[in-house]
Order: C-alpha cells, then sequence, then structure tokens
C-alpha cells in the first residue's frame, strides 16, 4: 500500500487544473503503443527473434492511429503556444540527432524524415503563416484539411486516395529524386525505417490547429479537462522525452537479452 500511495504521490505534484488532461492521456497512451511497436519491431529487424516478427505483424495495423493520435494532439497544442518557431528548430535538432544516432549505430534502419522531423517542420511553417491562417474561417478550414489529408493519403505510394479506394494514379516522374521524399513523393530507392512525409500529414497538423483555435477563442468542451488517468496523463506531457530515450533502452535490453540466449544478430 506505501508503494501504492507513493507512486500517486509522484503523480500528483503538478498542479494540471489548467491543462486539456484528456488530450495528454490520448497521448500517454500512444506513447505506450509506440514502445510496445518499437519494442516488436527491433526485435523482429534488429536481432531476428521469431516472437518479434509475429508480435510485430499483429501489432501493424494499429502503427497509423498511432501517429495519427500524436500528429492531430501537436496541432492542437501548436495553437495554444506562443513559441512555435522556438519549439519547432529545437525539435528539428533533435530530430537531426536521431538521424545521426540511427546512422552511426543502426544502419540499414536510419530514420531521415520520421515523425519528428514531420512535427518540427509543421510548427516551424504554422509558425511562419500564422496570421494568414489566422485569418481563415477555423472550422471550414479544419474540415477542409481532414478532406485534403484523406484524399492525399496514399501520394507517399503513388496515388490520390486511400488503400481501398485509389481515385487517381499519379506520374511516376513526380518520384524520381529522394530529395521530395520530405514532401511525400520517395524515389524507389528512398528509405526511412519512420517515415511521415509532409503529405498527407501537414494536413492532419493544421486541421488539428484550426480545430484548437476554436476551443481557444469559444473554450473547449469540460469533458477535455478533469484528470482520470494520472500516469497516462504523465507519459503524455513528457512523450518527447519517451521518444528519444525508449529506443536506445529496447535495443541496449534485447541486446543483453541476445547475448544471455546467443542469438546475437546485430
Amino acid at each position: 500500500m506505501s508503494i501504492i500511495f507513493n507512486i500517486n504521490a509522484f503523480f500528483s505534484k503538478r498542479d494540471l487544473s489548467k491543462r486539456l488532461n484528456l488530450l495528454d492521456e490520448f497521448r500517454g497512451v500512444a506513447i505506450v503503443l509506440m514502445v510496445i511497436y518499437h519494442l516488436f519491431y527491433s526485435a523482429a529487424f534488429l536481432f531476428s527473434m521469431e516472437w518479434g516478427v509475429k508480435a510485430y505483424i499483429a501489432m501493424t495495423p494499429i502503427e497509423p492511429f498511432i501517429a495519427i493520435t500524436f500528429i492531430f494532439i501537436s496541432g492542437i497544442c501548436c495553437s495554444l503556444s506562443h513559441s512555435n518557431l522556438i519549439r519547432g528548430v529545437k525539435l528539428a535538432f533533435v530530430a537531426l540527432c536521431v538521424t545521426l544516432v540511427t546512422v552511426l549505430f543502426t544502419p540499414g534502419n536510419e530514420i531521415y524524415f520520421g515523425v519528428l522531423h514531420l512535427l518540427s517542420i509543421a510548427m516551424i511553417i504554422y509558425s511562419l503563416l500564422e496570421l494568414p491562417l489566422g485569418r481563415l474561417p477555423a472550422v471550414p478550414s479544419a474540415i477542409v484539411c481532414f478532406i485534403l489529408y484523406f484524399l492525399l493519403w496514399g501520394v507517399p505510394h503513388g496515388y490520390l486516395g486511400v488503400d481501398f479506394l485509389k481515385i487517381l494514379y499519379l506520374p511516376i516522374q513526380l518520384y524520381s529524386s529522394d530529395f521530395t521524399a520530405v514532401l511525400g513523393f520517395p524515389s524507389q530507392s528512398f528509405f526511412s525505417a519512420d517515415y511521415f512525409p509532409l503529405i498527407p500529414h501537414i494536413f492532419l497538423f493544421l486541421g488539428g490547429c484550426f480545430l484548437g483555435r476554436v476551443g481557444k477563442e469559444s473554450g473547449f468542451p469540460e469533458f477535455l479537462k478533469p484528470l482520470r488517468v494520472r500516469p497516462l496523463a504523465f507519459l503524455g506531457r513528457h512523450s518527447l522525452l519517451i521518444y528519444v530515450v525508449h529506443q536506445p533502452a529496447i535495443v541496449s535490453v534485447l541486446y543483453l537479452i541476445s547475448l544471455i540466449t546467443g542469438n546475437s544478430a546485430m
């Protein structure tokens, strides 16, 4: 009982009455799922562990929803911040460090434009366009952004639409350079272990920004404010730190396991 009390006391230190705690909790769920997903990915592709392959395949359908949660909530939070340019530049530096670390320590599984790269560029773009975007009607603009998000979902794969509704195949000439991968037009030779190009994801981010502006101007719904699960909210508030440290921790643990079991694939 004393252990439980101490844990609750730890998570209760901060005044969270002014936060949108439900968003933190959703982000906390997403970060837990992301850590589990990367655990399975690393076990499968870095250490060739059979259980990791099976678990990774089973969890693959969930992966897009993890990313969608992060990007959408980040857009909402961006509309509430007054320092998006600074935040974007700092996050871009962190993303660059992630790239360097993966190039040096996990060759073949490098991350050249993952979710952190996307969010950093999206924050910078929003900060530079905040004034003109602020003149647009928030709700219709959010709807347009979400429509564009689904319409352009398949652009990185060569088509307009989604997997079950491919509207139009795009000219292959658009996918002739690795440099256009940032936009969403990767060449056949381009690879990034974590890949979230600006198209279509910038529109999900901007949709969140517009909805965040609605909440900022008219008031957010009350159901977003109560704190329900403190540990999840805690994880959500510290999601960037967890993102940065979780992969090295996972690889270290799996490496030790592989040494113990004599199944070292790295």
